[in-house]
């Protein structure tokens, strides 16, 4: 006699799972049919099929050997029983087993002698049935048998499941869709300012964006236009704001270049950090260099002025090196990545002794790029914060790239 160990089914639940499949009354599909030929191949058995069971029908969505059959009362279904198992239901032959000797399908058309039926379980409920039959009883069934139909079982209720599974796949397109357009979106901001690495770091690691902040050695340059105040005061506000867009499309552009990130734009002053928020070992290079680059392109800054009949401009630069605070600062609503400490302000104040087309440097700076700097001049000077002068540097070119005033 065979187990019918039952489940307590919740029948308006399961049958709200089966009708959420979309599957019931659907025309015939080669990813059942073939389902159905291997469990023939399996057990040698003429008849195998993937059924569903609603309120009163069990309905064929695939089957080999009872051609011309789409369903059955559910009332008369073997499967039923098997809907109820949370184990395959085995009757080796069916008129030794009371509980079915006297079904119709036994006494009558097509006289089953022989029958597997694996439940199908998907969200958790039985929905549908594996199964296999055979005209003739068998006298046994081993198990590498029984091991191939539960694989063959948990494949159909795989297959059963594809729509939702596609449907889940493109919601979750949609949705990777749509970050992709606001990460596009936060990187285009971000590029103003930054370069795509950095943006792609932002983006990769927001957990970073936090207050806070860390300790870090960097390199930071100022740049500022020599006799801009005066000039500015002089023209009218129009002919001052295309100036600085000339101006700052070029530098900004240079200091992308170097994978510099710009903290700050205030007029015609730029701050701008090497080796934060990305490490980058050779900062003071980079800074350097930019440097250097930033002088050379006022050549075509004010070849573009001179174009449109304004006057031609420069822009003193000064470095320095050091350990700053960088990190997020500001409140929670607004923040702004930045940095703070003592040598930032060096920084401002080289910057502040430089004539146009001049790059100073402080000692730190200048040690770092050892002999990669051509050093064309240096004087020690008095600094407000400092108790003992301090020695700067004039940088004239970066691995052989001269300044302008220097080729």
């Amino acid at each position: 006699m065979a187990s019918t160990e039952t489940l307590p089914i919740d029948e308006h639940e399961r049958l709200a799972t089966l009708l959420s499949l979309e599957l019931m009354d659907t025309p015939p599909e080669e990813r059942f049919d073939r389902l159905c030929r291997l469990a023939q191949d399996i057990l040698g058995a003429p008849i195998s099929y993937v059924s569903l069971i609603d309120d009163d029908r069990q309905w064929f969505k695939a089957s080999c050997g009872i051609d011309g059959l789409a369903e059955i009362p559910r009332s008369s279904s073997i499967c039923d029983t098997t809907l109820k198992q949370n184990k395959p239901l085995v009757l080796l032959d069916t008129t030794l087993d009371p509980a079915f000797r006297e079904n119709p399908h036994v006494v009558g058309a097509p006289f089953i002698r022989f029958y597997l039926g694996h439940p199908l379980r998907v969200k958790g409920h039985n929905v549908g049935t594996l199964c296999t039959m055979d005209f003739q009883p068998r006298t046994q069934l081993d198990e590498k048998q029984l091991a191939h139909m539960d694989a063959l079982a948990r494949i159909a209720e795989t297959e059963l499941l594809l729509k939702d599974t596609l449907d889940t796949q493109h919601q979750l397109l949609l949705h990777r869709a749509e970050l992709e357009e606001k990460n596009n979106f936060v990187r285009r901001v971000l590029g103003r300012y930054v370069t795509d690495d950095v943006a792609a770091h932002v983006l990769a690691a927001p957990e970073e964006l936090h207050l806070g902040g860390e300790r870090r050695e960097v390199t930071i340059l100022m740049s500022d236009l020599r006799g801009f105040t005066s000039m500015s005061d002089r023209s009218a506000p129009e002919t001052v704001v295309n100036i600085l867009n000339h101006y700052l499309h070029h530098m900004v552009e240079v200091a992308l270049k170097w994978n510099g990130t710009i903290d700050e734009i205030i007029g015609d002053a730029l701050l701008i950090i090497f080796g934060a928020p990305l490490e980058q070992a050779d900062h003071a290079l980079r800074a350097a260099s930019c440097a250097v680059e930033m002088q050379v392109r006022m050549k075509d800054v004010n070849a573009s002025l001179a174009q449109e009949g304004l006057p031609s401009i420069s822009c003193g630069i000064g470095l320095n090196t050091g350990e700053v605070v960088v990190g997020n600062i500001g409140s929670v609503k607004r923040m702004k990545y930045s940095v703070v400490g003592s040598p930032v302000n060096l920084a401002a104040r080289v910057e502040s002794l430089t004539i146009g087309g001049q790059i100073l440097s402080s000692e730190t700076t200048v040690a770092a790029l050892a002999e990669r700097a051509d050093i064309t001049g240096k004087l020690r000077v008095n600094m407000k914060g400092f108790d003992r002068p301090i020695t700067i540097y004039e940088v004239g070119g970066v691995d052989g790239v001269k300044c302008p005033d220097y080729i």
